[in-house]
């Protein structure tokens, strides 16, 4: 493997929507049991030091900080489903996704969000999700929601 990016077309990008949908679902389900959880363990400090540097939770919270660990895992496996697809996955909360792609002989990212029904968007590879495009011929209503 040279390890150069995959470059996707937009069709190949858009078969992977469905997949992408259930992934970032489930992120969503996740993350909604993490802020009482973190809020149950003393804040987002004592979280990071729990995920990060193996501190201890307060006595008593042993069962909840083995369920963030979980919970952080589960993540972290989406993550990397997702990226081990080629894609990026360039913001949880939104539920961004990039994919490497050419544009009129130039590299640029095809840009997709959680809860969009297809891949509508892009934007160049030095810039973020504030300079998407839209792809001419694609419209799509833009999520109600943030994952």
């Amino acid at each position: 493997m040279d390890g150069a990016p995959r470059m996707f077309t937009l069709e190949e990008a858009n078969e992977l929507v469905p997949t992408l949908e259930v992934e970032f679902g489930r992120v969503a389900q996740l993350r909604a049991e993490l802020a009482p959880l973190i809020e149950l363990l003393g804040g987002a400090e004592s979280a990071v030091d729990i995920l990060q540097n193996g501190g201890r939770p307060r006595p008593g919270a042993e069962g909840e900080a083995e369920r963030l660990r979980h919970l952080a895992s589960e993540i972290s496996s989406t993550v990397e489903r997702v990226t081990s697809l080629g894609c990026l996955v360039k913001d949880l909360e939104l539920g961004l996704v990039d994919f490497f792609s050419m544009r009129e002989d130039e590299p640029v990212f095809l840009c997709w969000q959680f809860g969009e029904p297809a891949v509508a968007h892009w934007h160049p590879v030095d810039e973020g999700f504030a300079s998407r495009q839209p792809i001419e011929g694609i419209e799509v209503e833009p999520p109600d929601f943030m994952n």
